[in-house]
């Protein structure tokens, strides 16, 4: 477990650690707010790994943080191979010193051809929505292929999540929750994260699957 923490942080949240499952390895997060981004970068499906606090980086002559030192909260390896750094800080929490801080570190992401982005938060209700898909988010409640095609298929017009379950699974309607949930975490099922999510939160097939018309 790591011990660092970050300069003036209040802590109300128990560092914890966040399974990778593309790794089958934890990304430790220091905060909620941490917590809540490596989760939407999870969902992404962009990032293949994730390192916290990977590194410290000195500002040099010539900067407006000379001899100042900045550790980034995230590295990340993205599908394509490229390397980037993540910030995690609220909007109403970037100060003018954080402000300069983070433009001189995606100064120095620039030089290196790394990418950089300050994470701010995202709705609470498409957040805590997110969170609920991603506990069918392991392999052990992806359905097999014949039944995550039938689930295509019935999706292809928009379907209420309990409809879905019903007819996929009518002995057990719950065991179909975690196939559509995992199937929209894997973003081959649209839904409004923004909306209540329930048995009638409409589920539609996605337009990125090959060979499918988007609902």
């Amino acid at each position: 477990m790591r011990v660092r923490k970050s300069k003036g942080v209040r802590h109300r949240f128990t560092p914890a650690m966040y399974y990778w499952q593309r790794t089958g390895s934890h990304v430790w997060c220091e905060s909620q707010l941490e917590r809540w981004e490596v989760l939407w970068l999870d969902y992404s499906g962009q990032v293949e790994r994730l390192w916290s606090q990977p590194l410290a980086l000195t500002f040099g002559h010539g900067t407006r943080l000379s001899g100042d030192s900045h550790v980034p909260d995230l590295l990340a390896l993205f599908a394509d191979g490229s390397l980037g750094l993540f910030d995690v800080r609220p909007a109403e929490r970037i100060d003018e010193h954080a402000r300069v801080q983070f433009d001189e570190t995606a100064t120095i992401c620039g030089t290196l051809g790394w990418r950089y982005k300050v994470l701010t938060g995202h709705d609470n209700r498409a957040t805590a929505n997110l969170d609920c898909l991603s506990a069918s988010r392991h392999d052990r409640c992806r359905p097999a292929p014949a039944t995550e095609s039938r689930i295509l298929e019935l999706a292809a017009g928009g379907r209420p999540r309990g409809e879905l379950c019903r007819i996929v699974a009518a002995d057990c309607p719950p065991l179909a929750c975690a196939w559509v949930d995992n199937m929209a975490w894997r973003r081959l099922l649209n839904l409004d994260l923004a909306a209540v999510f329930s048995s009638e939160t409409v589920f539609t097939t996605a337009a990125s699957i090959p060979g499918r018309k988007a609902a």
